[in-house]
Formats: structure tokens, C-alpha cells, sequence
């Protein structure tokens, strides 16, 4: 059975990004002011100046703007980075076969590996990790948001061993609507 699914999650503003933006506004106002004192001398040229100036900081500050997507094919996991959803970046594909431990992430946050991926949503909720070990990069973890469809797909995919560890959780968070085929309705069925 193949399995797959794609989950959307944006990250929310950190205080980094919000001073980010304040710089952006506040050159993008330094240079309007100094396009103004040009209008008197150089007329049309000064307004195309702030024209690019006002589409330069619209660019900016909607880069600064990310958002993470989990897709889950068959035995893989795939997580991108969209960047003002105009610009995609891979940030890791991790085979479920090789995941170890999949859990909820403690308040502390720390979780044992060489190296981390940080995917998730800055709120500081529902996040979760997962270790797999990997030849590239040894024990790898990552640090994501995932739904319950998510999780069932990621679980579906692990190793029969880890998958057995794991089958409570793969139980709880499994679709009301998997492995169970549904009668279609009869359109000429008398109503009850």
C-alpha cells in the first residue's frame, strides 16, 4: 500500500525576524526621504528610484516569510523550506526505515544527535522529534510539527521492528477513514 501525505506549517515571527523587518522599514524610509529631496531636481527618475525602493522592501519583508512542508512518500520523508513562497529549498530527506525514536519534544528541547533539523512552527507546541541514523550525517534528528495523517504515514513507513514500538501511537493516530471501505450510497435507496 502506498502511503502519502503533504502538510503545510508556517513559522510564526520570532523576535529576530520582527528587528529583521524593523531594519528593512527603516532603510527603505531613509532612502524614500533622500528620493524626496531628489523629486525637486531629477522629477521622473526620483520616482522611479522610490517605485524600486517600495518593490525592493515589499520583496524583503515577504521573504522573510517562511514555511515548511512535510511530505511523506511511501518510505520517506521529505522536508522543504519555502521562502516567501516564491523560493523551495530541500532541507533533508530521511528514510523511515532508518528512524529509531520518534516522540514528543520535552520542554527542555534537547534531543541526543550529531546533527539537527529545525522544522518547525516557533510556537513551541505539539513539536516532535525523530532520530534516524543515517550514513551521511550519523545519528540525525528532527524537529518538526507533524499532524496526525503525518505521523500515521511516517509510522506506516519504520522499520517492522520501530513500527512495533511504536503501534500505539500508530493506532491513535490513525484516520477514521483508513482501511475501511465504504458502501456509495444508492441515489435510488428510499429514505429512512
Amino acid at each position: 500500500m502506498d502511503r502519502f501525505s503533504e502538510q503545510l506549517i508556517k513559522k510564526e515571527a520570532t523576535g529576530r525576524d520582527m528587528f529583521i523587518r524593523g531594519l528593512y522599514i527603516a532603510a527603505a524610509m531613509a532612502l524614500l526621504a533622500g528620493t524626496a529631496f531628489l523629486l525637486l531636481y531629477f522629477g521622473l527618475a526620483a520616482l522611479a528610484i522610490a517605485g524600486a525602493v517600495i518593490w525592493g522592501l515589499v520583496w524583503l519583508l515577504q521573504g522573510t516569510s517562511v514555511e515548511y512542508e512535510y511530505i511523506v512518500t511511501n518510505d520517506d520523508l521529505d522536508i522543504d523550506k519555502i521562502i516567501g513562497r516564491r523560493k523551495r529549498k530541500r532541507l533533508i530527506t530521511v528514510s523511515l526505515s532508518k528512524v529509531q525514536e520518534l516522540a514528543e519534544l520535552k520542554s527542555d528541547g534537547s534531543v541526543n544527535a550529531d546533527v539537527t533539523v529545525m522544522a518547525h512552527d516557533e510556537t513551541g507546541t505539539d513539536m516532535w522529534y525523530l532520530c534516524a541514523d543515517t550514513d551521511k550525517y550519523g545519528r540525525l534528528a528532527v524537529i518538526f510539527n507533524p499532524d496526525r495523517n503525518t505521523l500515521y504515514n511516517m509510522i506506516g513507513g519504520f522499520s517492522p521492528a520501530v513500527r512495533n514500538r511504536y503501534s500505539d501511537l500508530y493506532k491513535a493516530v490513525k484516520p477514521e477513514n483508513k482501511d475501511e471501505e465504504q458502501e456509495p450510497e444508492d441515489p435510488a435507496a428510499p429514505e429512512e
